[in-house]
């Protein structure tokens, strides 16, 4: 297969005009429905891996004519966001790196990955920075817990906070990481500011064993309700309560709701870990618990209310539709959201102002 158009004026080109070329552009090249990725250098091979588990495949990139510049054409859907690194071979040692061509990055707790935005997609304006949009404010609470020791709590309060009003409340599992990695205070002061949700209270809960405590553990459910929220409610006075989770965190959300009703009237769960199976070996202990929730699990006694959304290069995809579908056909106001991106914290952060809306109405 012949390079893409675009490259063809390479194809006998000299050095000279190959780094007019790449100065002259931004990387990877995005058009309709597929995304041109280059890579300049040295190398036997050169593959793009999707950090995705379902975005299939290794892809390998194609040498332009015994230059060193290597090409990939790759499809990729309108609208979608994709995080990979690049596979560089030399003298049969490989190494994993960050696109050299393509500054834009994210950030997660495991290091950062390169990101392909595909031809149509936009970061929110709500996850932008707007100058003149009032800040919220910050400030840090220490629970004594039965899961051992204390637990941090990062309490936002709006801007123009009033001690004398009842505001929604926001419990949010893996807390830390929605503030470093999801943008949510600057979602926050954004949709605030302009009217999208009201004024709440933010707990930004930080976990301790994360693996233990969230995979449907009686005291982490116990810890929020009994513990956490009188803590909570001694410095506020408290309207809605909603619990919200990513991954493993809408597990532990989805389990506090249900072991305690008519505590919550919102439920919030970003691409949950909903094990449906208890795996083998080291697994089932994360996932048998979680196992045993979903056979457990009473829909009627969750919140009215509930968002679920999911990317469509995730492994749990289909747990997560399935999900949706069984509160749905237990008469809750379900709204469930897909879109094409993968378990990341920049899709979690996307999904952000539908979510909130649809729980806080």
């Amino acid at each position: 297969m012949g390079s893409p158009p675009v490259l063809d004026q390479l194809r006998h080109a000299d050095a000279s005009a190959i780094d007019r070329f790449v100065d002259d552009h931004k990387f990877p090249l995005v058009e309709p429905g597929r995304a041109i990725f280059l890579f300049r250098g040295r190398a036997d091979a050169v593959h793009l891996k999707p950090m995705m588990a379902g975005f299939p495949g290794r892809h390998g990139f194609d040498r332009l004519n015994g230059h060193d510049l290597w090409y990939l054409e790759l499809p990729l859907p309108d609208g979608a966001r994709l995080e990979y690194k690049l596979e560089v071979q030399r003298d049969h040692h490989a190494d994993w790196v960050n696109d050299p061509l393509n500054p834009l990055t994210s950030t997660n707790p495991f290091g950062t990955n390169s990101v392909c935005r595909g031809y149509g997609y936009l970061v929110p304006d709500y996850a932008e920075v707007h100058a003149g949009t009032p800040t919220g404010s910050f400030s840090d609470r220490w629970v004594r817990s039965r899961l051992g020791g204390e637990r941090k709590l990062t309490m936002y309060t709006p801007a123009g906070y009033d001690s004398s009003r009842k505001y929604p409340l926001l419990f949010i599992h893996d807390g830390g990481d929605y503030l470093t990695y999801g943008s949510m205070a600057l979602v926050l002061d954004n949709l605030i500011h302009r009217g999208v949700i009201p004024p709440v209270i933010g707990a930004f809960s930080w976990p301790g064993d994360r693996l233990h405590e969230y995979a449907a553990n009686e005291n982490q459910a116990r810890f929020v309700v009994e513990e956490a929220l009188p803590r909570i409610e001694e410095d506020y006075d408290l309207g809605t309560k909603v619990v919200i989770g990513a991954s493993l965190g809408a597990v532990a959300a989805l389990h506090t709701a249900w072991r305690h009703p008519h505590v919550f009237g919102g439920l919030m769960m970003q691409s949950g870990t909903f094990a449906q199976t208890r795996g083998w070996g080291s697994a089932q202990h994360l996932l048998g618990p979680i196992a045993d929730l979903l056979h457990r699990l009473q829909p009627s006694l969750l919140p009215r209310r509930v968002f679920i959304s999911c990317g469509t290069y995730e492994r749990m995809i289909g747990e997560n539709r399935f999900m949706a579908h069984r509160l749905e056909r237990a008469d809750l106001s379900v709204k469930y959201v897909e879109s094409r991106d993968g378990h990341t914290w920049e899709a979690w952060r996307d999904r952000l102002a539908e979510g909130l809306a649809w729980v806080l109405t």
